[in-house]
């Protein structure tokens, strides 16, 4: 009984205690005065952000200053001037090149107040203005370094190759930009239009610059090795001091010749004959030369050192330059669009003379070239040109050295074999 009455009174109190709660609430506001409101809510304080920096691009035309893009972009006449003295300090205004993507940035409404220059693709001028005066930095471009190294199976050319080894490093169309590299370094050697057969292989070892975007800034052979109908040939290149970088063998002989085989970049239209039907005559005549199909404008080299005997038009050969060598050898390149040497220079095998034109006896753009021996033509496709000189026996050890870690490096991917079955249904079909 004592502990029902307990728990009587604490339900009573709690009873209790909710009624003098509600009753004073009541008494609150039954006594506020007539017409009281809330008290008043605390103001906020809006600070509005400014306005975002507006971004422009534009790009450098041909012929165009700097001076007068930036007029473009709100640079009056001494602003200009004031810009394009502190960039000087890193860069020559009047070395811009045509194409030249800038970016210009500011408040809206505003002159810009930043300007980056992307000067090319491994160099970013960066221009920005503080209290009035601009200040210029150059930021280059990061690179990373690597080697790739990968191998070919021949089909018909150089172009048509089924690769295989470290390809997935490579970009979409990276091997392009390798095969008129190969040519070159064998073309003393091979005359890569007519020795290539079906079969022939060859493995390659890279070193790259690498920039962010995957492009390549530059590359470098380290170690080469081609296999021609039978014939294997190694690459190994190296660099006197003070010299240039040249390809050798094994046993430190020199692959380059005393004449280039090739003085532009591009296939061969029309080959040495001694009877062929002339497009603008209409006759059969002797086409005592090669004819190189190129664009308009290619540039033309000298295939060897000599001095420059003819410089200008000559009749149906249209512009044309006449070079004489040693040993009583002249060679010739004609219907150029422009000439690039007077009469009496010396020039080094490889020197541009000129660009490619369709000037004289021609329909179109093309080189006509010509290699005279004693006076007269003769087919250089079929010439033996002499090889320069072997490296000299006091750089042998160096040059040993650069070998055996090339050919180390070389050794990470296989010369590819053709197989049985495709060899004898290669045969079958010749």
């Amino acid at each position: 009984m004592i502990e029902i009455g307990e728990r009587q009174h604490g339900v009573v109190g709690k009873a209790a205690l909710a009624i003098l709660v509600a009753v004073g609430v009541f008494w609150l506001v039954a006594t506020r005065p007539i017409g009281a409101s809330d008290p008043e809510p605390i103001a906020e304080i809006v600070v509005p952000a400014p306005p975002p920096p507006v971004a422009a691009f534009d790009t450098l035309g041909r012929g165009e200053t700097l001076a007068e893009l930036l007029g473009d972009h709100g640079f009056d006449g001494p602003a200009a001037y004031a810009f394009t003295q502190v960039m000087r300090e890193v860069k020559s205004p009047r070395r811009l090149q045509a194409g030249m993507v800038a970016r210009f940035s500011g408040p809206p409404g505003e002159a810009p107040d930043a300007v980056q220059l992307l000067v090319n693709a491994d160099s970013l001028v960066e221009m920005s203005v503080a209290d009035g005066a601009w200040s210029a930095a150059v930021h280059e471009v990061p690179v990373v370094v690597d080697t790739v190294r990968f191998a070919g199976l021949i089909d018909s050319s150089l172009w048509f190759a089924t690769l295989s080894g470290e390809v997935d490093r490579m970009g979409e169309n990276e091997f392009k930009e390798y095969v008129f590299d190969l040519a070159d370094v064998f073309m003393w050697k091979v005359d890569f239009t007519r020795d290539i057969r079906r079969g022939d292989a060859f493995r390659v070892a890279v070193e790259r610059e690498v920039r962010p975007d995957g492009s390549i800034r530059s590359r470098k052979f380290l170690a080469i090795e081609l296999e021609n109908n039978g014939r294997r040939f190694e690459a190994i290149p190296f660099t006197r001091p003070g010299g240039r970088r040249e390809y050798f063998g094994p046993d430190g002989t020199s692959l380059r010749g005393s004449f280039l085989r090739y003085p532009v970049d591009f296939r061969i239209t029309s080959g040495f004959s001694r009877r062929r039907y002339h497009p603008i005559l209409k006759v059969n005549r002797a086409h005592l030369g090669t004819d190189y199909g190129a664009p308009y404008g290619t540039p033309v080299k000298v295939t060897a050192a000599g001095t420059v005997t003819r410089a200008g038009v000559w009749g149906g050969y249209g512009r044309m330059v006449e070079v004489r060598h040693t040993k009583g050898i002249t060679t010739r390149y004609a219907h150029l669009s422009r000439v690039g040497v007077r009469v009496g220079q010396k020039v080094d095998q490889g020197d541009i003379i000129g660009r490619v034109g369709a000037t004289g006896l021609a329909t179109a753009a093309h080189l006509h070239y010509e290699f005279l021996q004693s006076g007269r033509q003769r087919n250089p496709a079929r010439v033996e040109l002499p090889s320069a000189p072997a490296l000299e026996s006091q750089y042998m050890t160096d040059f040993a050295a650069a070998r055996d870690r090339a050919l180390a490096v070389l050794d990470g991917v296989a010369l590819p074999v053709m197989s049985i079955e495709t060899r004898v249904a290669s045969r079958a079909t010749d």
